[in-house]
């Protein structure tokens, strides 16, 4: 099998009948500057297959990209695959995924002028702080699956293990909003419990 001018050392020999595309890296080895996209092996017609695309020699989409190839020799460039999707879904997702989280748009580092088709200009400025990522895990992601304790007026405590509180609320009957406002001290009592406090907060 031929794979062209492509490093496939991070994703091994692959047979191209097995995938649909994958997400690609082409950096300049002069100045380090990169292109995060993603090519398909396919071209298509009415939903079907129909014959490769000449992926072995694709240098990207991007303009600048290509003109700095043209002016430097394309011997200046590596190209290397990242990953291998299996569908469109996984393909689309996973080269927006690695692009926003290098922050393509934020640095001179990539030649990349846009995330998923969409067009930006630059300069990008980025609202993302350490303090709304943090915001987002623990007990602050509604999708958080414990362990937390529920204390009843009767004395006992009940721990709570891999379940989100909004899904123990619906099984046990309980409304979540109350439960909540119990938690956060809005509310003394409901419905016999006293006290829920996830682990991390006793």
């Amino acid at each position: 099998m031929s794979y062209g001018h492509w490093d496939i050392s991070l994703v091994g020999e692959f047979d191209p009948d097995d995938h649909l595309g994958f997400v690609y890296q082409i950096t300049c080895n002069d100045n380090g500057k990169s292109y995060i996209g993603c090519k398909h092996l396919w071209r298509f017609s009415k939903g079907k297959r129909v014959k490769a695309s000449a992926w072995q020699n694709y240098c990207g989409s991007s303009k600048y990209l290509l003109e700095d190839i043209e002016i430097l020799g394309k011997d200046k460039f590596s190209f290397q695959v990242l990953m291998l999707c299996d569908n469109k879904r996984n393909l689309y997702y996973n080269e927006i995924k690695m692009q926003v989280e290098l922050g393509v748009l934020e640095s001179d580092k990539y030649y990349n002028a846009n995330i998923g088709g969409i067009r930006f200009y630059r300069p990008v400025k980025s609202y993302y702080t350490d303090k709304l990522r943090g915001y987002f895990k623990g007990i602050q992601n509604p999708a958080y699956r414990g362990p937390f304790h529920v204390t009843f007026a009767k004395g006992h405590t009940v721990r709570v293990v891999d379940v989100t509180m909004k899904d123990w609320c619906a099984s046990s009957g309980l409304t979540h909003q109350r439960i909540s406002d119990l938690r956060t001290g809005k509310r003394d009592s409901y419905k016999g419990i006293v006290k829920v406090e996830y682990e991390s907060e006793r």
